[in-house]
């Protein structure tokens, strides 16, 4: 596996209240990648995007080491989440300040020339096979919701005064819908992750299926970030992406 990252405050932002997961150089047993955007007022937002990554990231490098069957994988995918949406929960509840916050969250976890997708928000998730760019996850969002009704267009989307309200987050409810997908991938597929500082400033579909093949995804994460800024974003830009090796655990 290949992996790469990219994350930059927003010029009208306080904190990066984003935060993503990728290996390290030493491994964890289990490739999987995670960004999550936080909402909520005075530093809120930061601290449950960062609870939420740290806590699924410890329960997978402790529990999914060993790429078990696919049932256990669904499993313990559900199970970390769902811990980590319990815990940001209940913090919310210990002080005022920390009223409301919560986090979206999209995760990507490699497995037996499989990639799953777990996703709660408007944080994205596109795979790239050569020059084919597909959008996997649908936005948990007011303004997916006026496209789906016909209200708007997809180009009024990233536009839109709304755009930033979502309709479902990690760590706002007692309980909590995960959307699943799986896909086949491919030696050479790349799987990104991001945040919506980036995708509602660059036409992704567009600038991903122009990319070089040979392109190191260390080097992609940082194009399109220097895109989302030349294009005005002001809202927390970030990126991870990993390109399949066709070996789970090699890098």
């Amino acid at each position: 596996m290949e992996y790469g990252a990219f994350t930059c405050r927003g010029s009208q932002r306080k904190s990066n209240e984003d935060y993503y997961y990728i290996p390290g150089p030493e491994g964890s047993g289990c490739e999987f990648i995670i960004i999550a955007d936080g909402m909520g007022g005075h530093n809120a937002g930061d601290l449950a995007s960062r609870t939420a990554v740290e806590l699924i990231s410890a329960y997978f490098c402790e529990n999914v080491k060993d790429h078990k069957d696919k049932k256990h994988l669904v499993e313990s995918l559900y199970q970390a989440i769902t811990e980590a949406n319990k815990k940001i929960y209940d913090m919310s509840k210990t002080e005022e300040r920390l009223l409301g916050m919560g986090t979206t969250l999209t995760m990507a976890v490699f497995a037996h020339g499989l990639v799953y997708i777990a996703h709660i928000g408007d944080s994205r998730c596109y795979i790239i096979k050569g020059n084919e760019v597909r959008q996997i996850t649908r936005d948990h969002s007011l303004v997916q919701e006026l496209l789906d009704n016909g209200s708007i267009t997809a180009d009024e989307m990233s536009v839109h005064p709304n755009r930033n309200i979502i309709t479902r987050a990690l760590g706002t409810e007692e309980t909590l819908k995960i959307d699943l997908f799986e896909e086949t991938i491919s030696e050479g597929d790349i799987v990104i992750l991001c945040s919506d500082g980036l995708s509602n400033y660059v036409k992704l579909d567009e600038e991903l299926s122009n990319i070089s093949g040979d392109l190191p995804v260390c080097e992609l994460v940082k194009e399109l970030g220097a895109k989302a800024l030349a294009a005005g974003s002001t809202d927390d830009i970030t990126i991870v992406a990993a390109r399949y090796t066709g070996c789970e655990k090699e890098r």
